[in-house]
């Protein structure tokens, strides 16, 4: 996934090919330029070298060589079945399987204004399904049996990630970007309806993945900061604080999840050279453990995971979480365009 940051030119250094040659994914490994010609990555006019992550809506992205699946979901899911949504912002769907199993489902029906960039995703207590639609400015709503509910709009931002606050039912969004090329910042969806009431980081100029920290309402967030540096923030009872990591390094931000199984979050960078790291993170920044996943073809960019008991699904594989290592299995990696999302839900009668 390409996220090429906001800058007045752009030159293609073609030296950087080795410094993203370790990874061995091709989403990895090419950004397109500003020309349309693809190179191994991107120099941005601010001294920084882009690699993947959340994609700029500015630029395109690539797509598949063909479909992933050909045929979308017919009628809807039975109830008591647990599945797992991919958002692909390439090919502009989103897949549905079982889970854990990874059986194809088939794809979302696209909402009334048309999936435009779907990104990053979360699930409520009902099963309810969020997708971060970017470039529409809108965070759609489906039912776990696959029925579009309704699409909230989040007015002049381009949302890329979204997380439900358990205990109140609120929907936090991540906006990369405003449409004016502004910085970033969260809208919040009280009761997950009407109009959001929208925040602006003062320590963050671009936001990424979002999450809640368990039932206790405060909000944790990827990005960059003012410096153009990694960070990690944080908006506890009305205040923005940056949250330093110790114990870790983030070389490019990426997920923020809400993992049960070891009461922290799992934070994790994108574009890794080698298999990506999940930092177990309290929620004053200390490390207190990782879950590194084998990396293969494909699937070492890993944009934004979900982590759901003893699973975490990554890009397009199912892992044990926190045990790591290898997939237990992948799912259609080479029909995916820009594989960005996951959300696991259970279907509700």
């Amino acid at each position: 996934m390409r996220m090429l940051q906001r800058a007045r030119f752009v030159w293609v250094a073609a030296a950087a090919a080795t410094l993203l040659s370790g990874c061995g994914s091709s989403e990895t490994s090419q950004v397109t330029a500003a020309g349309g010609s693809a190179g191994a990555a991107t120099f941005m006019g601010d001294g920084n070298f882009s690699a993947a992550s959340v994609h700029d809506p500015k630029f395109p992205l690539r797509k598949s060589n063909g479909p992933l699946h050909s045929h979308p979901l017919r009628g809807k899911i039975a109830a008591n079945i647990k599945t797992m949504w991919m958002s692909d912002a390439g090919d502009n769907n989103v897949q549905i399987f079982t889970f854990p199993s990874g059986t194809y489902i088939g794809a979302a029906p696209a909402p009334p204004e048309g999936f435009a960039q779907p990104q990053g995703m979360c699930s409520d207590k009902a099963g309810d399904v969020f997708v971060a639609n970017t470039s529409s400015g809108t965070i759609d709503e489906y039912a776990g049996n696959g029925t579009f509910v309704k699409a909230l709009f989040d007015p002049n931002e381009y949302p890329v990630g979204c997380a439900i606050d358990p205990s109140s039912g609120t929907l936090a969004v991540s906006n990369i970007i405003s449409s004016g090329d502004n910085a970033g910042g969260i809208s919040l969806y009280k009761k997950a309806s009407g109009k959001p009431r929208q925040l602006t980081d003062p320590n963050m100029i671009e936001i990424y993945f979002i999450a809640y920290y368990g039932s206790t309402g405060k909000l944790f967030y990827s990005g960059f900061n003012n410096s153009f540096d990694p960070a990690i923030s944080s908006y506890v009872r009305g205040t923005f604080n940056i949250v330093p990591l110790n114990g870790a390094t983030i070389g490019f931000p990426g997920t923020v999840a809400w993992a049960s199984k070891t009461k922290s979050l799992a934070i994790a960078g994108q574009a890794t050279a080698g298999g990506p790291t999940f930092y177990h993170v309290k929620a004053d920044g200390n490390v207190t453990g990782a879950t590194v996943l084998a990396c293969a073809s494909d699937y070492c960019d890993v944009d934004q995971a979900t982590v759901e008991g003893k699973y975490i699904v990554a890009a397009a594989g199912v892992y044990a979480y926190p045990a790591g290592g290898d997939p237990l299995y992948t799912v259609g990696a080479s029909g995916f365009g820009e594989l960005i999302g996951s959300a696991v839900s259970i279907v509700k009668q």
